[in-house]
């Protein structure tokens, strides 16, 4: 049973009730879903914030420092190589096991929030510019990359593979189907050394390019 209101000052709480919320309900969620969530009133939460807006920034900027502090710690846990780059991949596809199908917060806010609104998509460009920030610096330490990538390029190709997996998360797909684009993502950066499993077990081949077993 809840033990009462928790008190406005327990920021950290407060911001993380917040995402929990809007991630879960969506970025249009009504103030009254947030209340509930939080436990505060909304006239705290419009003086602490200062708009519905200000919440939506306040909870993004939670998720993404969360968000990038995890890559960061799973890119150092690793030595160089092509695997800690499956390891991003991979990392991604544990999304298709949410049992709520949220996807990611941040992908979700490019796809649901307005992003014509201009602090709010600079807000977005901002951390997604600092996740291939960190990727950039893992695939410049990586030996093998195929030389039709510059790292900025490998970078944005990375996260953008990542952004689908996410995406796909929220239809709820068969985690075999996310393994199976995480291969075709390595056969794209490194080459066939750098797939699991025979060709065909992946739905990779040197035939195919790497574009087959989508279905």
């Amino acid at each position: 049973m809840p033990m009462g209101r928790p008190p406005l000052h327990d920021d950290a709480k407060l911001k993380q009730d917040m995402v929990d919320c809007l991630w879960q309900l969506g970025y249009d969620a009504p103030i009254s879903a947030v209340v509930q969530s939080t436990g505060a009133k909304a006239a705290s939460l419009y003086a602490r914030f200062g708009s519905k807006k200000g919440m939506l920034l306040a909870a993004l900027d939670v998720y993404a420092k969360d968000h990038l502090a995890d890559l960061h710690r799973l890119l150092n846990s690793m030595p160089p190589g092509p695997e800690r780059i499956r390891a991003v991949l991979e990392k991604a596809i544990d999304c298709f096991d949410d049992p709520l199908h949220r996807g990611c917060f941040l992908v979700n806010g490019v796809l649901e929030a307005n992003a014509g609104e201009a602090e709010f998509a600079e807000r977005l460009q901002k951390h997604m510019a600092d996740i291939r920030t960190e990727f950039s610096w893992a695939l410049a330490e990586t030996p093998g990359l195929s030389g039709f990538f510059s790292i900025e390029g490998a970078a944005w190709f990375l996260q953008a593979q990542i952004w689908g997996l996410k995406i796909m998360a929220r239809l709820n797909p068969q985690r075999e189907l996310g393994q199976r684009l995480v291969e075709q993502a390595m056969y794209a950066l490194f080459g066939p050394d750098a797939v699991k499993g025979r060709p065909e077990d992946s739905a990779v081949s040197a035939e195919d390019g790497g574009a087959a077993g989508i279905e």
